[in-house]
């Protein structure tokens, strides 16, 4: 069922551009086999438009901070670039807050289309574009009038660099901001904590099943980290929090980087992984983090566990090396 909607959508997609919802809703149907159940199409969407994008828009202390911080950076007249529409509600804000005109990239087509009828909805149509794009193949003069004075993005996961803000930024400021242009969010940092938790350590490696040694089929686990909600796994942090990166997005290079941090355990235990967080400083004094105690945040905590958990002993200092590229952040211990 699976390769036959994935299918579906690839022929669909290689078709002439789609106008509207309903011109792509019938190109799909055109390459869904006869004697598939009816909801195929609603199937097809759930595998296209991640879930989180429900709680996200549900989530209060987001959509405050982001709608503060563009009251306190747009300026009248400002063209302001949106990279990562989805609904459409950060282009919708920046109206708000004054922009003069929003442009919006979406590279998913559904989440396009549905953009546009909210943004229509809310009687904006005038002021806001959406271009089913990547911002990385816009062309200036053509997707965009001209070089933005403000980006807004929130192409961030719960370890911050995972859906690829940094290359977006990157390329944003060489090839579609002018000179100076404001950025939304203006920093972030990184934090970490030395985790144990031999429940959340099983949930991505195994030794013993049933008497049998399986833990050669720990060549499947995940080596980079995953998202948890942290507070409802039983655990302890064996360190206090611990800055690992930071990161100007108006002013840094953006690339890839390997820090060495020390980090002392307050008491002994059994290291199964790291947790980490950001915070970010979207400007204007506001900050939005998803740290351990924020339990309203729809971003999780980030994990990453280690194949062989580390004994540490309480006040003897060890190295975090942290190695972070354009789309990862991993974490090594050595004493």
């Amino acid at each position: 069922m699976t390769d036959v909607l994935d299918d579906a959508v690839r022929l669909a997609s290689a078709g002439p551009p789609h106008e509207s919802l309903e011109a792509f809703e019938a190109a799909l149907a055109r390459h869904v086999p006869a004697g598939l159940p009816g909801n195929s199409i609603n199937r097809i969407y759930r595998k296209m438009v991640p879930r989180w994008h429900f709680a996200m828009l549900n989530d209060t202390e987001r959509n405050q901070a982001f709608s503060s911080a563009l009251q306190a950076w747009v300026r009248p007249e400002d063209l302001v670039l949106d990279v990562g529409a989805g609904s459409g509600v950060l282009a919708m804000m920046a109206v708000r807050a004054g922009a003069r005109a929003v442009i919006s990239c979406e590279v998913i087509e559904p989440v396009a289309h549905i953009a546009r009828r909210i943004i229509e909805a809310n009687g904006l149509s005038a002021r806001i574009s959406i271009v089913p794009k990547l911002s990385s193949l816009l062309t200036l003069g053509q997707d965009l009038p001209s070089r933005a004075d403000l980006l807004v993005t929130e192409t961030i996961d719960c370890g911050l660099v995972g859906e690829g803000i940094l290359p977006i930024i990157r390329h944003a400021r060489a090839e579609l901001l002018k000179e100076g242009a404001r950025i939304i969010p203006a920093k972030a940092r990184v934090f970490f904590s030395l985790l144990e938790s031999s429940v959340i350590h099983r949930i991505n490696f195994t030794k013993e099943a049933s008497g049998f040694d399986v833990s050669l089929f720990n060549r499947f686990s995940t080596r980079e980290y995953f998202p948890v909600r942290i507070s409802t796994w039983s655990h302890a942090l064996l360190s206090p929090r611990v800055q690992a990166l930071a990161f100007d997005f108006a002013r840094d290079a953006l690339g890839p980087q390997t820090v060495r941090v020390p980090v002392t355990p307050l008491r002994s235990g059994v290291v199964h992984g790291v947790l980490f967080w950001f915070e970010l400083d979207l400007g204007g004094g506001v900050l939005l983090s998803n740290s351990p105690d924020n339990a309203s945040s729809h971003w999780m905590q980030a994990v990453q566990c280690f194949e062989t958990p580390l004994r540490v002993e309480g006040g003897q200092p060890l190295c975090a090396e942290v190695t972070q590229d354009l789309t990862s952040i991993h974490f090594a211990l050595t004493p």
